[in-house]
């Protein structure tokens, strides 16, 4: 009796599908990567943080300053990693020479005893080359994997990653920087009645960018240092995300003070191999897409 073959999962649209299997790209199924990262029971340099927060919405002088959350920040760069090394091991696991489309999703709670959690959720796309399904002229094509074999990893969409390919690039690693800021609500208390701009809360902001977009770039290229074959010469798809929880009112899982999370999200590439029969003959040309339903 034989048995039937098991359809690959994708959370792939019909348009992206079809722009892989082109170019010669199947999927190989749907791979998730996910982390939950205990932050401890975070503490200011005096007493308590929560503490500290009951104080300052009871009217006394709370002791935190508007500043970084140090062990907080360093909790989701970790949880950051450790999901997108599980995704891509799973990748592994089915044989795929990396990962599209990934996504990544975050979520916070405050458990028994003061601890702040992050739950991380990384999820994409595997992907191998066929030959047997890719245009004659790309069956020679060289592998797209890293130089230590392990799969790519793209926050891509199909069709953009099929671009990079013909623009003479391929995807190193998705690659993410964090930074996480608590805000003094003495600061914007100070405020009330009037229209003005609360100064620091703005550097606090620019401040906390700045340091997501740094760690990314001093985390990539730790790992894949100038003169290693995988490393990049640029990052695309940049996104910088923001998330704000914490304070009365803004989270059911979260009692302390407002939080601001930064998250630079993007995908490290490196050229293609001088070989790579899937490197256009010429530069494409951009192409100005205008979307008809916004």
């Amino acid at each position: 009796m034989s048995l039937r073959p098991v359809p690959a999962l994708s959370d792939l649209s019909v348009t992206e599908f079809l722009t892989l299997s082109r170019a010669g790209f199947l999927p190989y199924g749907l791979v998730i990567g996910s982390s939950v990262y205990n932050a401890g029971a975070l503490q200011t340099e005096a007493k308590g943080f929560f503490d500290a927060i009951a104080a300052a919405f009871s009217g006394a002088a709370p002791t935190y300053t508007t500043g970084e959350a140090v062990q907080l920040s360093h909790a989701m760069r970790a949880a950051r990693a450790l999901a997108i090394d599980d995704l891509r091991a799973q990748a592994e696991q089915l044989g795929a020479e990396g990962v599209v489309g990934v996504r990544l999703k975050v979520e916070h709670h405050q458990w028994r005893g003061g601890n702040q959690v992050a739950k991380f959720f990384a999820l994409g796309t595997a992907v191998g080359f066929d030959p047997d399904h890719a245009p004659a002229e790309f069956r020679g094509a060289p592998s797209l994997r890293q130089a230590s074999g392990r799969p790519f990893t793209s926050d891509l969409s199909g069709q953009d990653f099929v671009a990079l390919l013909r623009a003479g690039y391929r995807p190193v690693t998705v690659t993410t920087g964090t930074c996480v800021y608590q805000l003094d609500v003495r600061e914007a208390a100070a405020f009330s009645g009037y229209n003005a701009e609360m100064t620091s809360y703005t550097q606090a902001f620019l401040d906390a960018r700045e340091l997501a977009m740094e760690r990314l770039q001093h985390d990539l290229f730790q790992e894949w240092p100038p003169g290693h074959p995988d490393c990049p010469i640029g990052i695309v798809g940049m996104t910088v995300e923001e998330n704000a929880y914490g304070g009365r009112g803004m989270s059911r899982t979260y009692q302390g003070p407002p939080l601001v999370e930064f998250s630079a999200i993007g995908t490290a590439i490196a050229p293609l191999a001088p070989n790579d029969p899937r490197r256009a003959r010429q530069h494409p040309r951009p192409i100005t897409v205008v979307p008809l339903d916004r």
